[in-house]
C-alpha cells in the first residue's frame, strides 16, 4: 500500500513498488491544488510511460508542481532518454540521491 504524507503545499509519497498507472490514479487523488510533489521510488523496479507522462503534465502544466524523486531505477533514465526528455527535464533538480 502507498504510504504518504501530505500538508497543504506539498504531498510526499513511497511507493512499495513500481510507479505504473495504478500509483499514478492514486497519487492523482491525492494531488489536490498541491505545488509539490515528492516521490520515493526506492523500491521501485520499473518507471512506465504513464509516469513519465503524468510528471510531466505536472512540471510543465497549467499549475505547475515541483516534482522531486529520491532514488529512481536505472530504467528511469532509460526512458527518459527514449522519449527525449532527458534534454527537457531539469535532473539535477528533479532527482535526489
Amino acid at each position: 500500500m502507498m504510504q504518504y504524507k501530505k500538508d497543504k503545499y506539498r504531498i510526499e509519497v513511497e511507493l512499495p513498488g513500481d510507479f505504473n498507472l495504478n500509483a499514478v490514479r492514486l497519487i492523482s487523488e491525492q494531488m489536490g491544488d498541491r505545488k509539490e510533489l515528492r516521490i520515493d521510488l526506492s523500491k521501485a523496479h520499473f518507471v512506465n510511460s504513464k509516469a513519465i507522462i503524468f510528471m510531466h503534465k505536472l512540471m510543465f502544466g497549467e499549475k505547475q508542481v515541483m516534482v522531486k524523486l529520491k532514488d529512481p531505477p536505472k530504467i528511469f533514465f532509460e526512458l527518459l532518454q527514449t522519449l527525449g526528455l532527458h534534454t527537457v527535464w531539469n535532473l539535477d533538480e528533479i532527482v535526489e540521491p
